[in-house]
């Protein structure tokens, strides 16, 4: 079995780019700054340096304007429609039309490449090619900061850490809500505050003795009631394997502040607040250590993904409106046709997780992972997972604006990350400090 695995690999190798590993005059030129094809194909239009200006009328701090608010669908699919498009769906989605034939539909508008990314952010990717290194068999990464580490793969792991590393922001900040969603039509609603200090994407670089942690984060749940007044303030490391993630809980309960422990913050670690639905390693899709993975390219395909999603997270955009039970509210949603890098990540033997088999499908201008099939000990798709991105075009950056899991069983779904009463993220809340994390800055964040 490892051997087919590791032939797979060999093959899969071969279509990535020979001769590219340390040419770092291809991006900007045969390639885009970020790394991606720029020319057009298909539906898939030319890059063009994507957005990056605000739109006119937006305010600092206010909802985005839709930049694409004037396009108008091309096409719908549905169940009935679907076997027509097959050839540019996931697995995925081809499930959840067959798991809500009367209601789930996607609206496909025209393909706008819109991200950006800043100038120093380009730059530092550019230097990336010749400083950045796997280490620990593919678990860590040394020697790359700020931009993506690995804008010309060579490895099908080192895509899924393009998507781990990918910029939005050093000192993030928001008002994060979402929902655990019934088939009846129930809701229980989810509020966090969060901050998040980046030292990876940090442009003046962060001292020596954080070299293996990427960020550290706080978060305070206001709702549910049962969670209301309870955090948590993590440091999510580079090298699980390593070192796993580590941090400090609050139970308002105890009215005590609790170490976490590897178990409750790795790998398979339910999710507190999920209902079941997220494990610690498929939050942002999928942050965990891969070293229990065998990784795979499949490929690059040209398909219909979630995209330019500024309706569904505005400020206007209520939670009765999106939440819709089943999946959310498919009129507030936009696809569109661009190109992704599918990887596969397959379960090594002796080890046992939720999912056997996920399969990533990556953004080439962003390296974002936009979908995930997640399939379970039965070698069954037992859950989808869409990401849906925009353009911060006031950094500019192309940021993971929230996400969505779907359980196809129960027809459950999840939502995590969205800005809605409150508005966008702060990517760069100018007084964050790192002295504002860990145990103490948490109980000092409670009692407030």
């Amino acid at each position: 079995m490892m051997k087919i695995s590791m032939i797979a690999i060999t093959l899969s190798l071969a279509s990535v780019a020979p001769g590219w590993a340390l040419d770092a005059s291809k991006l900007g030129t045969e390639l885009t700054r970020n790394g991606a094809n720029p020319k057009a194909s298909g539906a898939v239009p030319a890059y063009t340096g994507g957005l990056t200006k605000p739109v006119a009328g937006y305010v600092a701090g206010g909802d985005h304007i839709d930049p694409y608010a004037g396009d108008k669908p091309l096409f719908t699919i549905t169940n009935a429609n679907k076997s027509r498009y097959k050839d540019r769906l996931s697995a995925g989605q081809l499930a959840l039309f067959e798991r809500h034939p009367e209601t789930y539909k996607m609206n496909v508008y025209p393909s706008r490449r819109s991200c950006a990314l800043p100038d120093f952010v380009y730059d530092e990717t550019r230097k990336n090619v010749s400083r950045a290194k796997l280490t620990d068999d593919g678990n860590g990464v040394e020697g790359a900061r700020v931009g993506v580490p690995f804008p010309l793969p060579k490895t099908p792991v080192e895509y899924y850490w393009n998507h781990n590393f990918h910029w939005h922001g050093y000192r993030y900040q928001a008002v994060t809500s979402g929902a655990n969603v019934y088939p009846n039509g129930n809701r229980t609603r989810i509020i966090r505050k969060d901050w998040r200090y980046n030292f990876y994407a940090d442009p003046q670089g962060a001292p020596k003795k954080y070299d293996n942690d990427q960020f550290v984060w706080m978060g305070v749940w206001t709702s549910p009631s049962r969670f209301n007044g309870s955090g948590f303030s993590m440091t999510n490391t580079i090298n699980q394997v390593k070192k796993p993630r580590n941090g400090s809980f609050f139970r308002p309960d105890l009215r005590k502040i609790m170490r976490s422990t590897p178990a409750a913050t790795t790998y398979d670690g339910p999710l507190s607040t999920s209902d079941g639905l997220r494990n610690n390693d498929n939050m942002f899709v999928f942050s965990g250590a891969p070293d229990r993975y065998d990784w795979k390219l499949i490929g690059k395909r040209e398909i219909l993904v979630p995209y330019n999603n500024y309706k569904a997270s505005a400020s206007t955009t209520s939670a009765d409106e999106l939440m819709t039970p089943n999946h959310p509210n498919p009129d507030l949603l936009r696809y569109e046709a661009h190109r992704v890098n599918v990887l596969e990540a397959t379960v090594k033997p002796g080890f046992n997780p939720t999912y056997i088999k996920r399969r990533f499908y990556a953004d080439e201008d962003s390296w974002i992972f936009l979908m995930a099939d997640l399939y379970g000990e039965s070698g069954a798709l037992t859950r989808v997972q869409h990401v849906f991105i925009k353009n911060y075009y006031e950094a500019p950056a192309c940021v993971f604006e929230f996400d969505v899991m779907h359980d196809l069983a129960s027809g459950r779904y999840n939502v995590d990350h969205i800005k809605l009463e409150d508005g966008p993220a702060n990517l760069d809340a100018s007084d964050m400090r790192i002295k504002d994390f860990g145990s103490n800055a948490l109980k000092r964040k409670i009692g407030r």
